[in-house]
């Protein structure tokens, strides 16, 4: 549901404005979402916050504030905050767990379960129909993008920073009511770069800008390839994915890297599979919580993994029988050339990919650390952090093998080996 429905379920209009100002509010924590419910604790006015939860099957809704009217604003609320960007999934917390078993308990009870044709054949009309409408959301949507995107065209980037916020909050809002969390989140960034400045800030935001110009391009196409529709919005349950065909493999997860939009944290891991290459995995959590990476880090895992839709790296859901292991040596591209020119592949299927994987074998550091440089003498610019100086004190600067993270410009180490040797995770 979009903000504009949510808003419509509220009793009156009081509730419906004070509901707009909570959804706002930092006093929320702990918030999360699965495929049935949505929930999450709100500060109120005693000792303990408010436990809000809300059956994303027909919108019910359950709050331990004093409110009589119903649905209360915490609950309006917490589905607003949803409808502007999507809560991070997870396992629900006891007390959601049990109301909503209740409730299950009591719809067999009340009615047994539907399953003749006509019944089937009306609940296949019913989700055709949400389908119909969640795409003619995104038409729109996308149409009004196009129409900003010619506008910041015209006016050009280097007015950016001059924007004010209310100017960047209105086409991230309208993407977000247009149910395309994936544009609203790309303009985000966009706005993140610009307000953030330096040397390279106007490269960057046009990069991005363009990037968004191509999507509003292709969105138009009568069959969306996974890779757009996952760029625009389209959401893929992890359920979904799970009950597909999974990879068994041995996995080394050697990457990762943590971001924080201030509402959602996020860890994202590399991960380097024998047969199928790299992957990755993804786990969000909110309310100030920081999420634990979905599989042990710099070990060997024996184990499936569930691929999403999209091009490679593809991201993976985690399977089963997972049993841990000691790494063992991971092969690295001979030279940077032979590195980089792996990466023709991804980019052509995925061109709004901006981290990819990268190794090379037998690298060693420049006297001042600024490049890594391949046995053919040609080097790669490392990023000065902690990744890079643990990797200097494992190899005591002398050759080794490197992988890490690339952007375009420099490389975040994240793991070293002796030439040969098994990977010691440094990032």
């Amino acid at each position: 549901m979009d903000a504009r429905a949510v808003l419509e379920l509220a009793p009156d209009s009081r509730v419906a404005s004070s509901a707009t100002r909570l959804a706002g509010s930092s006093g929320w924590r702990g918030t999360g979402r699965d495929d049935t419910a949505l929930w999450g604790l709100c500060a109120g006015s005693g000792a303990h916050p408010y436990q809000v939860s809300v059956d994303l099957g027909d919108r019910a809704s359950k709050c331990s504030c004093p409110s009589r009217k119903f649905p209360c604003k915490h609950a309006l609320a917490l589905q607003l905050r949803h409808a502007r960007e999507p809560l991070p999934v997870a396992e629900p917390p006891g007390w959601v767990a049990e109301w909503l078993a209740r409730r299950r308990r009591a719809e067999v009870a009340a009615a047994p379960a539907d399953d003749s044709p006509e019944a089937v054949a009306r609940r296949a009309r019913a989700r055709e129909k949400t389908a119909l409408a969640r795409r003619d959301a995104v038409r729109a949507g996308v149409t009004g993008l196009a129409d900003w995107l010619a506008d910041v065209a015209d006016a050009g980037i280097a007015g950016l920073p001059a924007r004010d916020a209310e100017w960047w909050r209105s086409i991230g809002a309208r993407m977000v009511d247009a149910q395309a969390g994936g544009l609203a989140s790309a303009v985000d960034e966009v706005r993140r770069l610009v307000a953030a400045g330096g040397p390279a800030w106007a490269h960057d935001a046009a990069d991005r800008l363009g990037g968004l110009h191509l999507l509003t391009r292709l969105a138009d196409s009568p069959g969306l390839a996974d890779v757009v529709r996952g760029r625009i919005g389209f959401p893929v349950t992890e359920e979904e994915v799970r009950a597909g065909a999974g990879w068994s493999d041995h996995w080394v997860p050697l990457l990762r890297l943590e971001s924080d939009d201030g509402l959602v944290r996020t860890v994202r891991q590399w991960v380097w599979g024998r047969a199928h290459g790299w992957v990755v995995a993804v786990r969000h959590a909110g309310g100030g919580a920081r999420p634990v990476a979905p599989l042990a880090h710099g070990v060997r895992v024996r184990g499936v993994l569930h691929p999403y839709p999209g091009a490679p790296p593809r991201r993976v859901a985690v399977g089963e029988d997972l049993v841990e292991r000691p790494p063992g040596p991971v092969p690295a591209p001979g030279t940077w050339r032979e590195a980089l020119a792996g990466l023709e592949e991804p980019l052509r299927a995925d061109p709004w990919q901006r981290l990819h994987p990268l190794g090379c074998a037998s690298v060693r550091p420049t006297r001042d650390t600024a490049r890594l440089v391949d046995g053919e003498g040609r080097g790669v610019p490392v990023r000065a952090d902690l990744g890079l100086d643990q990797a200097l004190a494992v190899t005591g600067g002398g050759v080794f093998d490197a992988w890490g993270l690339w952007d375009g410009r420099e490389l975040r180490l994240g793991a070293v080996a002796l030439p040969g040797g098994a990977p010691e995770v440094v990032g």
